[in-house]
């Protein structure tokens, strides 16, 4: 796990992320509505080259991780990936890649808008997009239903208050230097407005950080045992320590170094507290980088049957029921299906009818709707499949209980050749 590189480039594009839109967040938030020194135009140059930086490193790391992804998924290596198109299935047939494809144009649009500091209000909208989708995703995106919105919601406060804190620091850093550099009366009190503005964006995120942790904390760990006694957890310990090492320093530079900021020590030890905090911040988004590749402990379920080596299988979880799905054969051709529902303690679930969907990899392709036929062992059968083509197909379990509300649970699943 440690040389995991898809998680290294997970990481990598979190940061460049963060720099993006956390550089437009200070730049409109914090700096927007305070009158500026008077040769405020190269700092202003000096942003916008941080966003663009920013942009190219979200632009590139999401194309490797697209890739890698890919990989992993069917199986093949990183040059067939390359050479073969493979990609081109993950984009056009997965949430994933189509979140990708959403954010590469968000990007576009935000490389431009930064040139006219007129366009502020726009700036903040597509910044805060860019950086809150990737959490459609996640584990939380993954989730169904009304109850599945509560994680999904968590995880985008997350990822944006993570944004107005960790992804200012940079911009404010660059600030600092500046500030530094030109020794300027007019300089010194906008530094220092700056710095309480940022401070109490600083201080907002934190608690929404913490709050919305704890949320995803409850919501991806069995219990606070799993903190100290599987991977998952500790990766999770691991974040909050260096989180609360942030929060220490933050602490100093709030309390201790901001009312003495007209002393050029001051600068100098605000602008060195700020550059540790960043470097702790870049060790966070490592361990959230390998986060991602692990399965969170809540999510992680014993297999109801075995299944066979050449089928196509896929576990859908839900609050409210769960679906486990073979394939078998899990290739194009004739197949059948079996499809167990049940409920989080693996009791059967008490579906009154299920019927399942399945989407091809390419949009004009025909999509299937069947019906499943209970068996007495409580699954669920469709004998008969004819599936067209390999590739990355969305199964969709359509359930329906006894009161007669419908369930819906979507996930892909690879259909070889």
């Amino acid at each position: 796990m440690i040389t995991d590189p898809l998680a290294l480039i997970r990481a990598a594009h979190f940061a460049a992320t963060l720099l993006t839109s956390g550089t437009v967040f200070f730049s409109a938030l914090v700096i927007g509505p305070i009158r500026l020194p008077q040769d405020f135009s190269t700092l202003r140059k000096h942003l916008n080259v941080l966003v663009w930086i920013g942009l190219a490193l979200s632009v590139l790391t999401g194309t490797m991780w697209l890739i890698w992804l890919t990989a992993n998924i069917l199986g093949e290596s990183l040059t067939d990936v390359w050479l073969h198109g493979g990609a081109w299935l993950v984009l056009a047939d997965t949430r994933f890649g189509w979140i990708c494809c959403l954010r590469l144009v968000l990007a576009f649009f935000l490389g431009i808008v930064v040139f006219n500091p007129a366009q502020r209000a726009w700036a903040i909208v597509v910044a805060t997009a860019f950086l809150a989708l990737p959490a459609f995703a996640s584990h939380a995106g993954a989730a169904a239903g009304l109850w599945g919105n509560v994680p999904l919601a968590s995880d985008v406060l997350h990822l944006l208050s993570a944004g107005a804190w960790l992804g200012g620091l940079p911009a404010f850093a660059l600030l600092l230097w500046a500030a530094h550099r030109r020794q300027k009366a007019d300089w010194y009190d906008f530094t220092i407005i700056v710095t309480y503005r940022f401070s109490r964006l600083a201080a907002i995120s934190v608690c929404i950080l913490l709050a919305t942790g704890i949320a995803n904390s409850w919501n991806l760990l069995g219990g606070v045992r799993d903190l100290w006694t599987t991977n998952y957890g500790r990766l999770v310990t691991c974040k909050i320590v260096l989180l609360a090492a942030m929060i220490a320093v933050a602490t100093v530079n709030k309390f201790h170094l901001t009312p003495r900021l007209r002393a050029p020590a001051a600068l100098r030890s605000l602008m060195r507290n700020s550059i540790t905090e960043i470097a702790i911040g870049l060790c966070v988004l490592v361990f959230v980088g390998y986060l991602g590749r692990l399965e969170p402990t809540s999510h992680i379920h014993p297999a109801t049957t075995s299944v066979p080596t050449d089928a196509a299988f896929t576990h859908i979880h839900t609050p409210e029921v769960m679906a486990d799905v073979t394939i078998d054969p899990g290739r194009a051709g004739r197949s059948t299906a079996t499809i167990r529902v049940s409920r989080e303690d693996f009791t059967t679930f008490p579906a009154k009818d299920v019927r399942l969907g399945l989407d091809p990899p390419v949009a004009s392709g025909k999509s299937l709707e069947l019906n499943a036929t209970r068996r007495a062992d409580g699954t669920w059968a469709i004998d008969e499949i004819a599936l067209a083509q390999p590739g990355i197909w969305t199964v969709r379990v359509t359930v329906i209980d006894q009161s007669g509300e419908t369930i819906v649970l979507d996930a892909p699943i690879v259909i070889d050749r």
